[in-house]
């Protein structure tokens, strides 16, 4: 994808995932968190209950990362972990009830992030741009599965 043009797919693509991750940054850092937390306690508000591993999966953090990250939001009592009820190995993570106030306001702040992103494109271009880039995601998971 090395081209001399500025506008070629990979570049584009990065180009606008830095700028989300900038401004994703300055969002959270009212709330004391990381891109990294936000990004586990949305993860887990949608899939309360998986394993850390499972976490540490989606997220692309290694184990250790994931755990250290669990530590801190637990400190700050957003989540609690609890031993699977047939593997005592495992931990299963959940949001605490206390978290539930300052997940509305992040869920707030990511449809904000989102509006400014989509500024000036209509609905409808919205939702191709999204089902386009899906459909490049699944071309490259196959891509990668073949290779």
């Amino acid at each position: 994808m090395l081209s001399k043009k500025d506008n070629t797919l990979g570049t584009l693509v990065h180009e606008v995932a830095h700028l989300l991750r900038i401004h994703i940054d300055r969002r959270v850092e009212p709330y004391n968190l990381t891109r990294a937390k936000w990004l586990a306690l949305g993860v887990l508000d949608r899939r309360e209950g998986i394993t850390q591993t499972e976490l540490a999966d989606y997220l692309e953090l290694d184990k250790s990362t994931i755990g250290r990250l669990l530590d801190r939001l637990e400190e700050r009592g957003f989540i609690r972990r609890e031993k699977d009820p047939k593997d005592r190995r495992i931990f299963r993570i959940y949001i605490a009830k206390t978290a539930h106030p300052i997940l509305s306001e992040l869920e707030q702040v990511g449809d904000d992030v989102r509006a400014q992103a989509l500024s000036g494109i209509s609905k409808e271009d919205q939702e191709k741009l999204l089902t386009l880039l899906d459909q490049v995601k699944k071309n490259l998971i196959i891509a990668r599965e073949d290779s």
